[in-house]
């Protein structure tokens, strides 16, 4: 009997739908494991085997698994949490600023206090080499070899993990990226790489670097993850039925799927594989009340997504991961680093913030028990009672409420002069407040008013948040 499962690898928690022919889908979840996500995924596999009118044995439940359809939060969370590879930029010289002077526009255009975001390749990790190629591709000055090894050289030094190629007017050539691209390979055999004309041959140099180094720093990390769980998923069986190859697919941003072997080349494009089918989603539940439109949101242990749906999930040719320009094509999907995970702080100003920094599932929030002391919105939402401490995640995972009001006492209710319960609902409030900036983001400021739209609330963080974050957007 063939199977068909989809899976969600989030920062805190895997989810599982699986259906088979005749029977109803089975919903299932785990808790993620950060530091090797794979082991997650199989670990739930082996749980599902279990489950269900009709257990089977593990292996015999992997050998029936004809299709796997992934999507992963690993490049996402890696982005909003600052996690991703050491990287290096080889580039024009005269041009290495570019990644951080970007377009030159303010974001804030009347916020005096707006800071820039921090680039992902530090500057000194950003080598301008002599070369150049004017608009329609010809040589002007030839390639100085010699540069880009003294710069692959300090990348070695530097124990740089990831490399990314990008020169002024290559799309319209790509001799030179080609020939520097041959010389890391060669130095570095181990570095992950990035071409820019490899992974997005177009004109807009800005566009172009940002969305090549965006691919290094997420690369090695989604390169890992993905040859871990192909080896696992082997080991464990999964062979696809009539003992072939079992199907796997990764889904892409553009809500498409594609190989693993691709994913690992392009990671890029796997910046919004997570909730990418979302959008879809939301919309067939609409539909059902009678309504062609609709914002989705989807909140999880640490990251917020929403879009709008209006008649089809809008795609869009260039986008922003936490502030970083990424030029691959991508459903309309605005991120930001708010979940349950996330971490509530003290600014130097004496303010409360929530995120984007994450406590993902290890050790996870306070209250669950497993090393972690800094206060999440998940124990803001324990303490006010929004959560039940006997039956989190369907009764698997016990809540701790002492943990959690120590973790926000120490923190942030004697910091800020208040009670455990002001403290916590206000952790609450600002988390909502974030989270209903980012549905402004893909509503408000696109033209739409969010009030005209039902809202769909995904996530299991979501539903809690969902009223105020409505409250907030009235």
């Amino acid at each position: 009997m063939s199977l068909k499962i989809g899976i969600d690898v989030g920062g805190t928690f895997t989810d599982f739908f699986y259906v088979r022919k005749g029977q109803p889908p089975i919903i299932h979840k785990v808790l993620s494991t950060p530091d090797d996500p794979s082991v997650a995924v199989v670990r739930g596999l082996e749980e599902m085997a279990q489950i269900g009118d009709t257990p089977m044995p593990v292996q015999e439940f992997f050998a029936s698994i004809e299709t796997i359809v992934h999507g992963t939060t690993v490049s996402t969370n890696t982005t909003l949490t600052r996690t991703g590879a050491k990287s290096g930029l080889i580039t024009t010289q005269g041009v290495r600023d570019a990644l951080e002077m970007r377009r030159g526009i303010r974001e804030e255009q009347y916020n005096n206090r707006y800071t820039n975001v921090e680039p992902l390749v530090p500057r000194y990790l950003r080598i301008g080499v002599e070369g150049r190629l004017d608009r329609n591709g010809r040589e002007v000055i030839p390639l100085n070899l010699e540069e880009v090894r003294q710069a692959v050289e300090l990348f070695k030094k530097e124990g740089v993990e990831a490399v990314s190629i990008c020169f002024m007017n290559a799309f319209a050539n790509p001799e030179h990226e080609q020939q520097a691209a041959e010389l890391v390979r060669k130095e570095m055999p181990f570095a992950y790489l990035s071409v820019s004309t490899d992974l997005l041959p177009s004109i807009r140099f800005y566009e172009r670097v940002s969305t090549t180094v965006l691919n290094s720093y997420v690369g090695p990390k989604l390169e890992h993850y993905l040859n871990q769980l192909k080896d696992r998923l082997q080991d464990a069986g999964f062979s696809g039925k009539s003992g072939t190859e079992g199907l796997l697919l990764i889904m892409q941003s553009n809500g498409g799927v594609m190989t693993p072997e691709l994913a690992r080349k392009s990671a890029a494009q796997t910046l919004l594989s997570g909730p990418s089918s979302g959008p879809g989603a939301g919309l067939v539940y609409a539909k059902v009340h009678g309504q062609n439109k609709c914002i989705v949101v989807d909140m999880g242990g640490t990251s917020f997504e929403a879009a709008l749906v209006v008649e089809n999930p809008i795609v869009a040719n260039s986008g922003k991961i936490d502030r970083h320009h990424i030029a691959l094509p991508m459903l309309d999907i605005h991120t930001i680093g708010a979940g349950g995970g996330s971490i509530g702080w003290i600014d130097e100003g004496g303010l409360l913030r929530m995120g984007p920094q994450s406590a993902g599932a290890d050790p996870g929030p306070a209250c669950y028990q497993k090393g972690g002391r800094l206060p999440t919105t998940t124990d803001a939402n324990l303490i006010l009672g929004f959560l039940n401490p006997d039956f989190f995640a369907g009764g698997k995972i016990r809540l701790d409420m002492d943990a959690a009001r120590q973790a926000v006492e120490e923190h942030i209710a004697k910091p800020l002069g208040m009670d455990i319960e002001r403290a916590a609902a206000g952790m609450y409030r600002i988390a909502c407040t974030n989270m209903a900036q980012g549905v402004r983001e893909i509503s408000i400021r696109r033209g739409f008013d969010p009030r005209e739209f039902p809202l769909v609330v995904a996530g299991g963080a979501g539903p809690i948040h969902s009223c105020l974050i409505c409250d907030e957007l009235e």
